[in-house]
């Protein structure tokens, strides 16, 4: 009787069906390890001063300490309330809009799309794996400016450092900077997949940013809701007017009304008649129909609604934008033709 052996049967190597999340994310962070590195301490260094500041005024209850020769505490605050205002046109300008260009320029995309891992595949990455932290970093900024900001307030009385409707303070507000910096990047993003030039993408990604966020703040936000005013007779010097409304408004604009109500033109013949000894220029605008002065303006109570409108504003824009750019920046697939025999 022989004993029969049976050779161990070697399983095949298994084969990778394409590229992961996670080798994804690794190329990531290897090929942006110094932005996401750099911005995020630079970010934390901020937050963390800002934080012990305002623990600092909370604890003391005063602002009236040195801070590495920034004008005390307050130049300090000043300093950083500047910097979520541009935050998101870094991560527009530095981070979104040589995003596309560079592989295009450098010809890297031959390689790097490749039949693991597809053109389509490979920007959803980079969008995750880059937009998220860019947000985050926003948001995170922004919670600590603010907080700082409050602490500054509380100390100096009844009127505030920083106003509700202060640009500084508007837009620092965590879930604004969230939107910002999500147009900022699907704005460099959309640039870098139209002009495929990383220069000419920067360039013109900073001042589509500038534009739109200088025309949102001036003509946009003002007119959110429609505002509210407030008359007094004209002639009385705008006495006991300001009595009427809170500190920290929206001033949207002033003029003249009727008596009914409707606003009148400043007639510009009555600037002549300023200098009378009669009180001419009186006389003159009320010919002109002039009989009330008036004041449009915004409330406090409409703060948050509004930080709330334009964060809806710039994320819809910013889906808008990251559409497009997956339209235009990535190659089409060929299609599929059939033999003929």
């Amino acid at each position: 009787m022989t004993a029969t052996t049976t050779a161990p049967v070697s399983t095949p190597p298994r084969r990778r069906t394409g590229v992961g999340w996670g080798d994804l994310a690794w190329l990531t962070w290897r090929q942006h390890r110094w932005q996401l590195g750099g911005l995020g301490a630079a970010v934390a260094v901020v937050a963390l001063s800002c934080l012990i500041i305002a623990w600092t005024i909370n604890a003391t209850g005063t602002a009236l300490h040195g801070f590495l020769g920034l004008g005390g505490f307050g130049g300090a605050i000043q300093l950083a309330s500047l910097l979520p205002v541009a935050f998101g046109g870094v991560i527009a300008v530095f981070w979104a809009a040589p995003l596309l260009a560079r592989e295009y320029e450098q010809k890297t995309y031959v390689v790097v799309w490749s039949q693991d891992l597809t053109p389509t595949r490979w920007l959803v990455g980079k969008v995750v794996l880059l937009g998220v932290p860019a947000v985050g970093l926003a948001a995170a900024l922004g919670s600590a400016v603010l907080t700082a900001q409050h602490a500054m307030n509380s100390v100096t009385g009844g009127h505030p450092a920083y106003r509700a409707f202060e640009d500084e303070h508007f837009e620092a507000m965590p879930l604004l900077q969230i939107g910002y910096a999500a147009f900022g990047f699907a704005l460099g993003l959309a640039f870098s997949a139209v002009t495929r030039r990383t220069v000419l993408s920067m360039a013109v990604t900073l001042g589509a940013f500038v534009a739109t966020r200088f025309a949102v703040a001036k003509f946009w936000r003002p007119h959110y809701q429609a505002p509210e005013r407030v008359l007094w007779p004209f002639g009385t010097r705008d006495q006991g007017s300001s009595d009427r409304i809170d500190d920290g408004v929206m001033y949207v604009k002033s003029g003249y009304t009727d008596a009914a109500g409707n606003p009148v033109e400043y007639p510009l013949e009555c600037n002549v008649r300023s200098a009378g000894p009669d009180n001419g220029f009186d006389t003159c605008m009320r010919e002109h129909g002039v009989v009330n002065t008036y004041l449009d303006y915004q409330p406090v109570d409409r703060v948050v609604p509004f930080q709330l409108i334009e964060t809806a504003l710039f994320v819809i824009a910013a889906a808008a934008l990251l559409v497009l750019a997956f339209r235009l920046g990535l190659p089409r697939s060929p299609r599929r033709t059939t033999p003929t025999t």
